[in-house]
Order: C-alpha cells, then structure tokens, then sequence
C-alpha cells in the first residue's frame, strides 16, 4: 500500500491561502486484482484539513488500471481532474509528484496536458540569449546558422580527437618507458644483491684469515715465552756458574796468601813468574 499526501491552496490577497474543508474524490479507471481479491470501479472522499492537506492510502496501480482524482466540485471554476500512476512506495508519496496518465490508454502524458510551445530567434546569438531567458521552452534559429554551428562542433570534436590521440600515444611511450626503467632498476638490484653477497662472502674470508694470522701470533708468542724463560734459566745458570768460579778463585788466592806469610820470603823473580804463571 502507498500513501498519497494531498496539499491545496488557493489564491488570495496576502498570497496562497489555504483551500481548506474542501473535497478530494479519488476512484480507479477500472476494476483490479489485489492477490486473489477483485477490487470493483468503486469512489471514495476524503476532505481537506484547515491548512488544505489530506492523506490516503491506497494499493499501488500497475499497467491494467490508475486513479483518477477529481478536486471541486462540479461549480466550482477551479475544479480539476488528473489521472495518475501510484508506485509502490515505502514512504508517503506527494499527490503533485505524481506521473499523469491517458485515462484510456494508461500511456504517460509526457506534457502534461500543456500546449507545446517554441520560440523563433533570427541568429544563432539570438536563440542563445532567448534559451537562457526561457529555459522550458524550444528555440529555433535558421538552418544555414544550424550547418555552421554543426561544422563547428564537428571540426572541434575532431581537435579534440587529434588531441586525445596524440596525448594517448605519449602516454603509451611513458608507460613503455617506466616499463623499461622498471626492468632497468631490477636488474641493477640483483646485481646490487650479487655485489653484497661477494663482498659477504670476502669479508667472511678476511675475517678467517686474521683469525688464523692471530693464532699463529699467538703461537709465536707462546713461543717467545717459552724461548725467554729458557734464555733467563740459561743466564741464571751462567751467573751461577761465574760466581762459583769467582769463589773459587777467591779461596785459590787467600790460600796462597796464608802460605807466603808463614814462610820465608821467596825469591821475587820467582814469585813473579810464579804470579805470571798463576795468572
């Protein structure tokens, strides 16, 4: 079911009036099917408010039948009668918003009932200023203003064209050459990638050969070690070795002191080449 929501005035001295207590008679062109039931040709009233609204709920009309809709009675000079397709709507629907149909044929009534209306311009600049003056109405020019107009519009839409092509073609030759430039900066990263990985693969090289530099200097100082604790041992065992012939010497000689005292005096020539001997 659809809500239709009717809305009248009237004119007056202060503007739109209300057109209020007045009657709205609302009556299908023919009888219809709801579901299983059939809805006779039958009327039915509703009157407007005192600010001229009114609403009604009516089945939404298909291709077999519409409503006619009569405001007024009979004489009153403002009476008038539509005939309207009422869409199934969720939401109330505006009595004006209303498509107007041919009562016998159901055909929309693309103009509403109103006359069709045109307007003539002598020149092309004329028919543009009237257009916009009157923008529900046709306006016509001359045919040979028509042919320029066309030719002009032809000849533009075949710049336009030009344009496009030329700005799509560079278009493809940038694609092409981003296209190249990405291929370009692939291959210079695999080569990147190539280049780390050596010198990954040179620097874990390096890093093996000072290890084994450092373990041989580390042999070689051991080495060292070892040679300068026996070099000490060596030279302790020589000091050793001079003090206890120092010594000895020292006893040879306060025995042979003692022994000149005790006695007598040697021959000095003899002594001499003794000491020389001794030395």
């Amino acid at each position: 079911m659809t809500q239709i929501k009717f809305d009248f005035g009237h004119p007056s001295a202060d503007g739109i009036a209300d057109l209020a207590g007045e009657t709205v008679h609302v009556v299908p062109t023919s009888r219809f099917n709801s579901g299983k039931r059939i809805v006779v040709r039958d009327s039915f009233e509703v009157r407007l408010d005192e600010h001229g609204t009114a609403t009604v709920t009516v089945p939404p009309t298909d291709n077999t039948f519409a409503y006619e809709v009569t405001v007024g009675e009979s004489p009153d000079a403002w009476r008038f009668v539509r005939c309207v397709q009422v869409p199934d709507s969720s939401t109330p629907v505006a009595f004006a918003d209303l498509v107007d149909v041919d009562a016998s044929t159901l055909a929309p009534a693309l103009n509403n009932g109103a006359a069709l209306t045109y307007l003539m311009a002598s020149s092309l600049q004329e028919a543009q200023a009237m257009s916009a003056a009157n923008p529900g109405q046709m306006v016509f020019y001359p045919e040979g203003q028509a042919k320029t107009v066309a030719s002009q519009i032809l000849e533009d839409l075949t710049d336009t064209r030009a344009v496009v092509e030329s700005q799509s073609a560079a278009a493809a030759q940038a694609a092409n050459a981003a296209q190249a430039s990405a291929a370009g900066a692939q291959e210079a990263s695999v080569q990147a990638a190539d280049a780390v990985q050596a010198v990954s693969e040179q620097t874990a090289q390096v890093s093996a050969n000072v290890a084994a530099v450092q373990s041989v200097a580390d042999s070689i100082s051991e080495s060292k070690a070892v040679v300068e604790s026996h070099a000490n041992e060596a030279l302790t065992a020589i000091d050793e070795a001079v003090k206890s012939v120092k010594d000895k010497a020292s006893d040879a000689t306060g025995d042979d002191k003692a022994e000149t005292t005790g006695e007598s005096t040697p021959d000095t020539t003899d002594a001499a080449a003794d000491g020389s001997q001794e030395a």
